[in-house]
């Protein structure tokens, strides 16, 4: 009886997706490019800060709700699938740097700029509007985070380059005109614990187990040719 009530409900389920797909079937084939503003999240994350001017093991950071930008070119290839080449900037300001019960920074920032490649299904459910979800792989172009101390002293600043990138994507488009259109999605984008050099104030130090695993909301303008 189980499998029988479980067959009739994909079968419904899938009933339902023909209008969509069908529709999607009409989507005309085409390019387009993407603008892009956009609010983002970051956990706290406990990581060790090695060198001479380091601060040592056990070191946890919490960071404010950040900012970005970004942008894409797209191909949509009429039959509901798309994939584009996006690239991305966002920044978080260090909100606290504590060490058991000390503080030891208010001030800093952890930011990134990131290349992905993304594939997306989209579901036009309407001539307005069009869900979509997807997923992409990226390059990190360079991911860095400051340090300014409250004990005074210099600002202590690491980065790295060439680390893999993997997001998930879920929104939706809004038709404004024939070529014009409104974009609203979530991202979840992780790059995992990352391992930085010092750049500066640190020489020879190293920043080592920081998470970087941003949630963001973009609002963004299309055009398609």
């Amino acid at each position: 009886m189980f499998l029988l009530h479980s067959f009739r409900f994909v079968g419904t389920l899938l009933m339902s997706l023909l209008p969509a797909a069908a529709i999607a079937q009409m989507e005309p084939k085409g390019f387009y490019v993407t603008g892009y503003a956009q609010y983002s999240r970051i956990g706290s994350s406990t990581f060790t800060e090695s060198g001479a001017l380091g601060a040592g093991s056990g070191l946890n950071a919490e960071f404010k709700g950040g900012g970005g930008l970004g942008g894409d070119i797209g191909y949509r290839y009429g039959n509901g699938w798309a994939a584009e080449v996006e690239w991305n900037y966002r920044r978080h300001s260090l909100s606290s740097l504590r060490q058991g019960g000390a503080t030891l920074a208010q001030d800093g920032d952890f930011a990134s700029s990131i290349i992905l490649i993304n594939g997306l299904r989209r579901f036009k459910s309407s001539p307005k509007w069009t869900p979509y979800v997807g997923a992409g792989i990226g390059w990190v172009q360079e991911i860095d985070v400051d340090i300014k101390p409250l004990a005074g002293g210099g600002e202590r600043g690491y980065s790295k380059n060439n680390k893999a990138a993997f997001q998930l994507i879920a929104g939706a488009e809004y038709a404004l005109t024939q070529n014009w259109r409104l974009t609203a999605d979530a991202r979840w984008l992780r790059v995992g614990s990352v391992t930085m050099n010092n750049e500066s104030g640190n020489t020879g130090g190293s920043v080592t187990s920081l998470d970087y695993n941003p949630v963001s909301f973009q609002i963004g303008v299309r055009y398609s040719f």
